[in-house]
């Protein structure tokens, strides 16, 4: 197909990424790829895991669970533990959510705790480019 004037809207391959400690496929526009101040990361959780780095970020992120059965999103179909604060506060998820991290507010470990069939976790940051801190995660 030949290049039209907002073809560059359209993004294809280039936002599949294969990382294997999600256990397959993932979305991932984390280096400005979207040409807006939001990044996104969509990956299907098959197995338990755990994002451990405890930090913060300048800017709002929302973290969302969704059930893998599109008839009935909240259904989880598993258990997730997010810890939001200085406090440690910890919260056990186990219907489809979104939970809307401020700018400045300490969270994780997030812990897939039980998976019982796959479950959606899509991160929006409001951030043109987010990059993690520390080694990657251990597979």
């Amino acid at each position: 197909m030949a290049e039209s004037k907002y073809s560059s809207c359209i993004k294809y391959s280039e936002l599949v990424k294969d990382i294997p400690y999600y256990g397959g496929k993932s979305i991932v526009a984390h280096d400005g790829e979207l040409d807006a101040d939001c990044s996104i990361g969509y990956h299907c959780i098959v197995k338990p895991i755990s994002f451990d780095r405890i930090h913060s970020h300048d800017f709002p992120e929302m973290l969302c669970f969704i059930g893998g059965d599109p008839e009935n999103m909240y259904d989880l179909g598993g258990e997730v533990e997010v810890t939001l604060g200085e406090e440690a506060e910890k919260h056990v998820i186990t219907r489809g959510c979104v939970v809307s991290i401020p700018s400045g507010l300490t969270h994780c470990p997030i812990t897939f705790t039980r998976v019982d069939r796959p479950i959606v976790f899509l991160e929006v940051s409001l951030t043109r480019i987010w990059k993690p801190e520390g080694p990657p995660p251990e597979k």
